[in-house]
């Protein structure tokens, strides 16, 4: 049981992670940084046009499986418990 909270934990985490990832880019951009390695200098920087959209698939694809396996952990903690949830 403890070691599903534990996934649990790090499920949320990630889903957190996943969230602040955009958030952290444009953090790192204009503290000066290269956005972790999207763009080496904002003044000669040519990002292709489609690193955007397939950064957001992939973000979001990440989410819904995260949040699918959490979905799928609680379930499985509550058969456990054999208590009825709104899961």
């Amino acid at each position: 049981m403890f070691l599903l909270r534990i996934i649990v934990f790090l499920i949320i985490t990630a889903l957190l992670l996943i969230l602040s990832y955009p958030l952290l880019i444009v953090f790192d951009i204009s503290r000066g940084g290269n956005g972790f390695g999207i763009c080496d200098d904002l003044v000669k920087c040519s990002i292709p046009i489609t690193e955007g959209p397939r950064l957001l698939v992939l973000l979001i694809s990440l989410f819904f499986v995260l949040v699918l396996m959490l979905r799928g952990v609680m379930k499985f903690i509550n058969s456990i418990n054999k208590e009825k949830s709104i899961l």
